[in-house]
């Protein structure tokens, strides 16, 4: 009597003994960083915010998380910003805080979904933008603020540098950095508007 089995038998029970050794162990998640914020409700309002000293971005298609005040220890903490690979169709909501009925309260910082403006042909380009310049940012005006980053802009055949400033913060909008993402064999242009919450 032959022990052995065809090959569909054993395929059959190799995959059965996979199923059954994933069953009887412990099956562990990989860990998600998932960021809990409370709601928080301050009294005090938020230093004006600090003018960071922004390094060279680490690749062309680089997007500039701006650091934020963060309520830790019954205080105000500074929360430095860094460089992110820029997402398709996607910007970064900004956190920031809000005054709601004389109290202070804070909107974590996000990835949301680009709202492409009606009658705006996106730029597509096969040209790559040059790699983000370093700025030097002013001190803001004042604390309602939002610091408005330089980038590339596409005009007249080529690349052209606009200057960052800073702009009064609107109350249902966020400010949406002009960037450069990889489209294919090419480059496309988003942001460089405000879009509301």
């Amino acid at each position: 009597m032959s022990s052995r089995l065809s090959l569909p038998g054993t395929v059959l029970l190799s995959a059965v003994c996979i199923a059954a050794a994933g069953l009887s162990g412990c099956v562990v998640e990989p860990q998600r960083h998932v960021e809990r914020v409370e709601v928080q409700h301050i009294t005090q309002a938020p230093p004006a915010p600090i003018v960071e000293e922004i390094p060279p971005a680490p690749y062309v298609d680089a997007y500039w998380i701006p650091g934020h005040w963060a309520w830790k220890g019954g205080r105000y903490a500074w929360n430095g910003g860094h460089w992110e690979q820029a997402r398709v169709n996607m910007v970064y909501q900004r956190a920031h805080w809000s005054n709601e009925h004389g109290e202070w309260v804070f909107h974590p910082g996000r990835w949301v979904e680009l709202v492409q403006q009606a009658r705006v042909a996106p730029i597509v380009v096969n040209v790559p933008p040059p790699m983000p310049r370093v700025e030097v940012m002013p001190p803001p005006p004042g604390p309602g603020h939002v610091w408005i980053g330089g980038y590339w802009r596409w005009s007249g055949g080529r690349h052209e540098w606009v200057a960052g400033q800073w702009e009064a913060r609107r109350d249902s909008a966020f400010w949406v950095p002009g960037h450069w993402y990889r489209n294919g064999g090419g480059w496309a242009f988003a942001g460089g508007v405000w879009q509301q919450y």
